[in-house]
């Protein structure tokens, strides 16, 4: 691997575990879209998708799956983390206690339901990407048609997994679904307006790598 590919590498694995880990924090508040109930984590958690479509366009799935399974393991450390500073005694004088557990002691649902749809959707994106790049037509030369066309199914494991376990019970059932629907068609409307940007990336991105081995 060239020092271009592999230091390119170490950003993308950087930058996909740091996305899941501040949509995580971000997750805990839920804003009001129009009446409809959304968790915060919904405007960066796409770029997870985005950066994962070009770590298996440029280097294959296997790759792309050690990464998935390397940004679950540090945010299942940086939990911990927390948890335990948030346990500590605080210091006499220090009022920002009960500040700081609402927003980093997550709620065990937010964290099961973001950490299992994130490694779901994201093995069957890589998987469905896979399938399509090496299949024929559309979808085998174009990279924005099999970016869009995993995510699309992609998005739909991870909204019905993270929305089911975070918040069914705790939302009633209309507010469940409208916000289901919602971080659904967010998810996809971010990918689709962005995907000139990111068809510019790959393309830049295949040159630079294809220069690097001249």
């Amino acid at each position: 691997m060239s020092n271009f590919k592999l230091r390119l590498l170490i950003y993308f694995a950087t930058i996909s575990a740091s996305t899941l880990l501040i949509s995580n924090l971000a997750a805990v508040k839920l804003w009001n879209f129009f009446g409809i109930a959304v968790d915060g984590g919904v405007v960066v958690f796409p770029i997870t998708y985005i950066i994962g479509d070009l770590i298996v366009e440029f280097y294959g799935k296997k790759i792309a799956k050690n990464i998935i399974l390397a940004g679950f393991f540090i945010n299942i450390l940086a939990i911990i983390v927390f948890y335990i500073v948030i346990a500590l005694p605080p210091y006499e004088g220090w009022t920002m206690q009960t500040a700081m557990a609402s927003v980093l002691g997550f709620t065990p649902r937010i964290i099961i339901g973001s950490l299992t749809a994130y490694v779901c959707s994201n093995f069957l994106n890589n998987y469905i990407f896979t399938r399509l790049k090496n299949g024929n037509g559309l979808f085998a030369s174009s990279f924005i048609a099999r970016a869009l066309g995993s995510s699309a199914f992609a998005h739909i494991i991870d909204c019905v997994i993270f929305e089911t376990i975070a918040f069914i019970g705790v939302l009633t059932f209309q507010e469940f679904l409208a916000q289901a629907v919602f971080a659904y068609v967010l998810g996809i409307g971010f990918e689709i307006v962005f995907s000139p940007i990111e068809a510019f990336i790959a393309n830049l991105l295949r040159g630079k790598m294809t220069d690097d081995k001249l």
